[in-house]
């Protein structure tokens, strides 16, 4: 056994050594990340800048500030204040139970509870709530009215990615005005310097105001709740040299907001009788030109620090500094290709979008924390893509911070599967920070978010091949697989196991009772299986037979016309004269690797026809780009991979700060990450490979492509 044990963690030791060879001398990293610098010189709504850690981010327009809050709301990306941890919940008077969303649904011969009642009082509720808190807006007021956009001109804004810094230098009515804007490396506190003559006069100060919460009522980017005051309290609880306390508190939900300057400066709140506002406070400059405050955002369980501008903007730099210099690099800046540039720069800044938005102790929302989407919860179906990035370009760290969070919810996602008569843990498809499930017509049914914690445990492992890795996720991992093998439904007649109805699958555009056996579902229940049992031998246990009935037995992949069908049954997806093939399929090649119930050249037919069906590489958009290029790099295909990700048609622009608009809800979620983060899976296997990939550098490129890559980890 033990023999065994050590061969396996040789094998698994081995893994990251499949990396390409790369180009001799290091990149010049500070260099290629500053080549991407978002540098705004007008008024771009869709250019809004963010600043942030994973736990808290701070979106701002050119003025350093959220002055211009509506004029980005309806044309770009909104302005707001957000960490991970605030939560609030709307009053629930009536009563409403969770209990009342649910409704039996036949399933195989008995009948389980799941909340699929969106549309009742109690569905509604369970859905909207929790949602997160939003915390302090902040603005520059002009002769004490919000700063309007005519009264600005001669904008230079850049956001320093390899710092998190945002210098904005703008003319306000002729007068120079100078902003840096910063967020804390680790905590929660925004920092800003202003300075200007206008400053020194009195005639420009920073307001400060609180909204009551978001407008449920529009999923995706609710706008705050400014006009019902009276349902929420800002309480200014400490005034002293230099420093402010303002008690938040809205329906249970409290937080503190810690204001401190560094230069003469004082704090004008709605108790005085300058202003007969609540909630609205006034920071104004009572000597000197310059403004310079930090805001510190903290609960009982999150102490405020006590930082100053200065330190604020060193944790920031210092934090960067280590994210750009610890974790992996692609170069591609001597590649001859003309789009190698657009790649490059869609890549540098989903990097730092990453972080900013994705980094955090909960797993993120789709729209991360730009601006609410989904009620803010976290969709746990594509959190592979959100995360297997960080592992594949070294920040496997950042990857473990997610992860902690699903090894907290296991008693309560082992309950939730007891209590619909499954063995292991069954992990929510949209839920908040406690981790219930969300009442939802489709929630209920989604299956391929159960074995991505089996995905991601294997990541770690293969970063990190040691016993600790393996005590820490091994529960998470064996539950998962107890999940996957008691989910799958064995036919007496054929001793056959099969994956629904009912289901959703991943397009989510069939009904229920028709999805039997999908493809890529099918694969990942093979895939999370099998490397569930390779858990059980690295830590010297025997194959669970069960879960090795389940391998041997679960049903083929469809087919038809030696072609993947996206579901059993549902045929002739491929006919000629049709338009827009589902996709789903080729996910079972290129996010999973190479296994034995995918045929590899199958699987090059069915991409063929996908992307003939879809006119070309304008078809492939959204996080479906990184799903496209993934497939044709593992193809052999880098050419047509490489094309995928240079892709220009409008929906599947990435607007000048990285963010890119979902082409469904382009209105709605406006800064929709999964984008960002299956880009970087694609490109992170292109240009670091993946076992079993060809020999030499950047694999998954063309030959021809010069590309240097540093510190990446292959893909299984």
């Amino acid at each position: 056994m033990l023999a065994r044990l050590l061969l396996s963690l040789l094998l698994s030791v081995s893994a990251p050594v499949l990396q390409a060879a790369e180009p001799a001398g290091a990149i010049d990293r500070a260099a290629v990340v500053a080549r991407h610098a978002v540098r705004n010189t007008g008024l771009n709504p869709e250019s809004a800048l963010t600043v942030g850690n994973g736990d808290f981010a701070v979106t701002v327009d050119v003025t350093g500030l959220q002055t211009l809050e509506r004029l980005y709301y309806d044309n770009g990306l909104p302005l707001e204040t957000r960490n991970t941890w605030s939560w609030h919940s709307f009053p629930n008077p009536d009563g409403l139970r969770f209990e009342d969303t649910l409704a039996p649904v036949p399933f195989h011969g008995r009948q389980i509870l799941y909340p699929t009642q969106q549309n009742t009082p109690a569905g509604r509720y369970f859905r909207e709530n929790p949602q997160p808190m939003p915390l302090g807006q902040f603005q520059f007021t002009l002769f004490g009215e919000v700063l309007r956009s005519e009264d600005i001109a001669g904008i230079h804004q850049t956001l320093d990615l390899w710092t998190g810094i945002v210098t904005s230098r703008l003319l306000v009515r002729g007068q120079p005005l100078e902003v840096t804007t910063a967020a804390h490396g680790s905590a929660a506190v925004l920092a800003v310097r202003a300075r200007s003559p206008l400053i020194a006069s009195g005639d420009l100060q920073v307001r400060v105001r609180f909204p009551y919460a978001y407008r449920s009522s529009i999923a995706h980017k609710p706008p705050f709740i400014w006009e019902q005051p009276e349902r929420h309290r800002s309480t200014l609880t400490q005034v002293g040299p230099g420093h402010a306390r303002i008690a938040r508190e809205a329906d249970g939900t409290r937080y503190d907001t810690e204001l401190r300057w560094s230069t003469p400066a004082e704090l004008v709140s709605a108790a005085t009788p300058q202003l007969a506002a609540p909630h609205d406070f006034r920071l104004r400059a009572t000597g000197g030109d310059t403004l310079a405050f930090t805001a510190a955002f903290a609960d009982a369980e999150h102490p405020a620090p006590e930082e100053t501008v200065d330190s604020t903007l060193a944790s920031s730099r210092q934090a960067w500094h280590d994210y750009w210099t610890k974790g992996g690099m692609v170069d591609l800046g001597t590649a001859a290709d003309p789009r190698a540039r657009e790649i490059e720069r869609r890549a540098i800044q989903s990097l730092y979008l990453m972080r900013v938005n994705y980094a955090g102790s909960f797993p993120p929302a789709e729209t991360g924390l730009q601006h609410l989407s989904w009620f803010g919860k976290h969709n746990s179906e594509v959190y592979v893509f959100h995360a297997a990035q960080f592992y594949q370009w070294g920040h496997v760290d950042l990857l473990e911070k997610g992860l902690a969070w699903y090894l907290a919810q296991l008693p309560r996602g082992i309950a939730q599967a007891k209590s619909e008569g499954f063995d292991g843990v069954r992990w929510p498809k949209m839920s908040g920070l406690d981790g219930r499930p969300t009442p939802g017509a489709i929630n209920p049914y989604i299956i391929w978010n159960q074995p991505n914690p089996i995905y991601l445990a294997e990541l770690v492992y293969r970063a990190r091949p040691m016993q600790a890795t393996l005590q820490r996720y091994g529960e998470l991992v064996a539950e998962s697989a107890r999940f996957l093998a008691s989910f799958a439904q064995r036919d007496p007649a054929t001793g056959t196991y099969h994956l629904g109805p009912p289901l959703k699958n991943v397009s989510e555009s069939t009904s229920v009772e028709l999805v039997r056996d999908p493809t890529f579902e099918l694969a990942f229940w093979h895939y999370g299986l099998r490397v569930a049992q390779q858990w059980r031998q690295r830590q010297g246990l025997a194959p669970e037979p069960h879960w090795d009935d389940v391998i041997k037995h679960l049903a083929a992949p469809p087919q038809q016309d030696s072609k993947y069908l996206e579901i059993a049954g549902i045929r002739d997806i491929f006919r000629p004269g049709k338009q827009g093939a589902p996709s789903s399929m080729l996910l079972a090649l290129g996010y999973l690797p190479a296994s034995p119930v995918i045929d590899t050249e199958t699987a090059r037919r069915t991409f063929h026809a996908v992307h003939e069906q879809r006119g070309a590489d304008g078809g492939w958009v959204s996080w479906q780009m990184g799903q496209g290029a993934l497939t044709a790099a593992r193809l052999g295909e880098p050419e047509r991979a490489v094309a995928i990700l240079a892709n220009t048609a409008p929906s599947a622009r990435f607007m000048p700060s990285g963010y890119s608009r979902r082409p469904r809800d382009p209105e709605g979620a406006v800064a929709y990450l999964p984008t960002n983060a299956a880009y970087l899976m694609a490109l992170g296997l292109m240009a670091g490979g993946w076992d079993g990939a060809p020999a030499g550098p950047a694999p998954g490129f063309p030959k021809d492509w010069t590309v240097r890559a540093e510190g990446l980890l292959p893909l299984p």
